[in-house]
């Protein structure tokens, strides 16, 4: 049975995240990843199957950390639209690449279409919960097409006009706006 050493499995994902959002997955190998979080690649393969489990690791555990503090905002009733769209936002930015992978990319693999509707359910998860506060209404029939959109828009808009974040996300803000 394979040791497990305190805080490798943080090393791990801490050189994955830097590499896969700088890189993109296809670039990037078990071998640098074991390289740049200073470990044997026998050692990585202790904690993951190969490069498809770790990606699928690193995304989840990346998108529940965005999606925790997104939910503390609602939580604490944070009515700040701007503050919400704009760590949203941030949050999109900071997984760059890794999220381009799951959003554009056409991989024709099952668990990747699951990564796609995990972060999809996320988002409609806090969207629901903006809707139960009457923060916000979307009809039924355009729901799913207004996270898709917030998504894809928010990417869009960091890759297009990088140097105007703050119109980015006034932009979304007023959009969200026309929807009450």
């Amino acid at each position: 049975m394979p040791k497990y050493i305190d805080g490798i499995a943080e090393k791990i994902y801490q050189a994955a995240f830097n590499l896969f959002t700088i890189k993109g997955y296809h670039q990037v190998t078990m071998k640098m990843i074991a390289q740049r979080a200073d470990l044997s690649i026998g050692t990585l393969y202790n904690y993951f199957l190969n490069k498809q489990d770790l990606f699928l690791n690193v995304f989840r555990q990346s998108m529940e950390q965005t999606y925790t503090v997104l939910d503390k905002m609602l939580e604490e009733n944070e009515e700040d639209r701007y503050n919400f769209f704009a760590t949203l936002y941030n949050e999109i930015v900071r997984l760059k690449e890794l999220g381009r992978v799951i959003l554009k990319e056409n991989l024709n693999h099952e668990l990747f279409e699951q990564m796609k509707d995990y972060l999809v359910g996320l988002i409609r998860n806090l969207l629901y919960k903006a809707e139960e506060k009457k923060e916000l209404y979307i009809p039924d029939r355009d729901k799913e097409r207004t996270i898709r959109l917030l998504i894809t828009s928010i990417y869009d808009f960091a890759q297009e006009f990088p140097t105007e974040k703050e119109e980015n996300i006034n932009f979304i803000c007023r959009l969200i706006d026309k929807l009450k």
